[in-house]
């Protein structure tokens, strides 16, 4: 149950939207969430109640904060969806590791002594995405989709899950709505 809930601590969290230029954000005032279960992904870390209970109150408080109320009764005028994964990336770094002769004052000329030339260094990890939709409640449309991406910290406490996926979904939401067109 490490997923993208364990959005890291030290890796950068990639933050991306898009949205419906069409759709008029100006008159949406209430929310609710998709009808029925999220989509199952067959992955245990991520279909299972624990989470979902996470990523939503992190939804709803960043929503609440915006101003926007949950309206559990009636058509709202938009809903709310997520969808989770967890992907297997393999990063490569490369480094210039020569250390002989360098310029500067007081120096002289002489050989090198250490490894000469590049050497490449690998690291496996796993990277969680959460992606929020926003629907129009009438029409059932997709008018706006947050991302948010990060290396998966697999040894995270359970607070600290919490802390990450508050974060990855207020930085998503803070983009939410988006400008109005000038």
């Amino acid at each position: 149950m490490l997923l993208l809930t364990a959005l890291a601590g030290c890796s950068t969290m990639q933050v991306k939207t898009d949205f419906d230029p069409a759709a008029d954000f100006g008159l949406l005032q209430t929310y609710n969430w998709m009808p029925g279960p999220q989509k199952v992904t067959g992955d245990p870390r991520l279909d299972n109640e624990i989470l979902e209970k996470r990523i939503r109150t992190a939804v709803e408080h960043q929503l609440n904060a915006q101003g926007f109320q949950k309206q559990p009764n009636g058509t709202p005028d938009f809903l709310v969806g997520y969808h989770a994964a967890l992907e297997k990336k393999l990063a490569v770094s490369t480094m210039n590791t020569y250390y002989g002769y360098r310029a500067g004052w007081g120096w002289s000329y002489g050989a090198g002594t250490g490894p000469i030339g590049p050497e490449s260094y690998t690291y496996e990890y796993e990277q969680g995405s959460l992606i929020l939709d926003i629907v129009d409640g009438d029409t059932r449309r997709l008018i706006w989709r947050g991302s948010a991406q990060t290396e998966v910290n697999k040894t995270a406490s359970a607070e600290k899950r919490q802390v990450q996926i508050n974060e990855a979904v207020k930085k998503m939401l803070e983009r939410f709505p988006p400008e109005p067109k000038k």
